[in-house]
């Protein structure tokens, strides 16, 4: 066992000692215990199972490893959690606090995870310091569903009196284009103008419908599907893009039967892929492909789709489902926001990563089957 082997290289270790090595590494709490140069001295064997699991060598998180080191190399969107990490851990192996605590994301391509970080001093030895890292997954999605309600809540209520006031500014503006259009119809030029104010209405009624649909309760209607052929219907209703475009369609013989709102998963993939097709001048290769996978464990399907395009920063990989966010210069920034919406209404999970092709890679994960509610 991890704390056993750790604390006695001997076979020949005290009962009492081997009882609470034994206890330990049942937990299934992660432990891990550091000496005063921050060098991991012991672990218990829910750290060990976690980092094999999540794809971390024994040389770089077990015994041996400089945990510390870890926290102050990391780069991307996780450094503002190690900084905070490196200085508590610090401060309480240095007798400057007793306690130090740091929920944290720990988010894998197919499952949100939460943790929290608790550091204090080892009992009897306090030049080393026990960390233990427990789970809190579950507090934070129902919070962030609170969250969530509140924010709906708050939009649907501003956009009920902008869309009452706005359609009648609106429909105003339009009887006034309707009746300008009639007196320069013999002007070509002049009908251009009207037609470029007409679109920017248009745009901008659409943006109102957006922002009001976005605010209501997500309703889904489930059945089982292929979600290979959901792809097709949604690659299928694209603009033509010329020889521009091309699609890498790969089928690995898994099972695609998933119970689903078709209607919703096709316009979250229809979304997904004008994206990945609006990603680049340059010809845009689309690859989509399936694996197995599970969501707190039950059965599920990762669907995994990736361009060639500029990519998306690391800082800025969370950011994108964030409602309103957009780099574009037209649009609402609504639309990865909307899809997560309806894949979260699934029980499922969407997040966005780098691609092996050079662009941005798509984890869209659902469960195969939904639970009775």
């Amino acid at each position: 066992m991890a704390v056993t082997n750790a604390l006695n290289g001997s076979t020949r270790i005290h009962p009492s000692l081997d009882l609470a090595a034994k206890v330990l590494d049942s937990l299934t709490v992660s432990l891990a215990v550091i000496d005063s140069t921050g060098t991991i001295a012991a672990t218990n064997q829910a750290w060990d199972d976690f980092a094999m699991q999540n794809g971390g060598r024994p040389p770089a998180t077990g015994v041996g490893a400089n945990y510390l080191e870890v926290c102050r190399s990391t780069q991307g969107p996780d450094v503002f959690y190690a900084e905070q990490a490196f200085q508590g851990i610090s401060d309480v192996l240095h007798g400057k606090r007793q306690v130090f605590t740091l929920e944290y994301p720990c988010h894998s391509p197919t499952q949100q995870r939460w943790f929290m970080l608790h550091a204090s001093p080892l009992k009897n030895d306090p030049d080393k310091a026990v960390t233990a890292h427990l789970t809190i997954t579950e507090r934070k999605l129902v919070e962030n569903k609170l969250v969530e309600s509140t924010r709906l809540a708050a939009i649907g209520e501003a956009m009920k009196g902008l869309s009452h006031k706005g359609r009648n500014s609106l429909h105003r503006a339009q009887g006034f284009i309707d009746l300008l259009r009639y007196s320069i119809e013999q002007d070509a030029e002049a009908t251009k103008l009207l037609d470029r104010i007409e679109l920017a209405q248009r745009r901008l009624v659409g943006m109102y419908q957006e922002v009001q649909r976005y605010a209501e309760p997500i309703q889904l209607s489930f059945s089982v599907g292929r979600l290979d052929h959901v792809v097709e219907e949604a690659w299928a209703s694209l603009p033509p893009f010329d020889d521009r475009l091309k699609l890498q369609h790969l089928l690995q013989g898994i099972d695609l039967d998933c119970e689903m709102d078709r209607d919703a998963i096709w316009q979250t993939l229809k979304m997904i892929l004008s994206n990945a097709a609006e990603s680049g001048s340059k010809t845009t290769l689309v690859d989509v492909s399936y694996q197995s996978a599970q969501l707190s464990g039950r059965p599920a399907i990762t669907m995994v789709i990736s361009d060639n395009g500029p990519g998306i920063p690391a800082a800025d990989q969370e950011k994108v489902f964030e409602p309103f966010y957009t780099t574009k210069t037209i649009g609402t920034g609504l639309g990865l926001a909307t899809a997560r919406r309806i894949v979260e209404g699934h029980a499922g999970r969407l997040v966005v990563g780098t691609s092996v092709l050079g662009g941005a890679s798509i984890y869209l994960t659902l469960p195969l089957r939904q639970i009775v509610r």
